[in-house]
């Protein structure tokens, strides 16, 4: 798994973004890490597995050994606590 701040500093240091615009990136990026890290394992694991390894939930049934409905629900209740979390923070509205 790669890092997400090694990412975002290619990425935008590619674009041409300035170095400001870069450290919101890196400490949005360290907001998300920090709030995924709160999830239960298993919401992670499919979190991951679906945006940052882009499986399909049936995929991702297969690996995980959950129905894809029980991938469709961990996903979309790891979605809600993160939505929360970050509007909480004042981070989306």
């Amino acid at each position: 798994m790669t890092g997400l701040s090694d990412e975002i500093k290619k990425t935008h240091a590619a674009a041409g973004s300035g170095p400001h615009a870069i450290a919101e990136k890196l400490e949005a990026a360290g907001q998300v890490s920090l709030a995924l890290a709160q999830l239960p394992e298993n919401q992670q694991e499919v979190l991951r597995l679906k945006f940052q390894n882009g499986f399909t939930y049936k995929q991702i049934a297969r690996i995980t050994g959950l129905s894809v409905s029980g991938v469709g629900f961990h996903i979309h209740t790891a979605m809600q606590a993160l939505r929360r979390k970050f509007k909480v923070a004042g981070l989306v509205a």
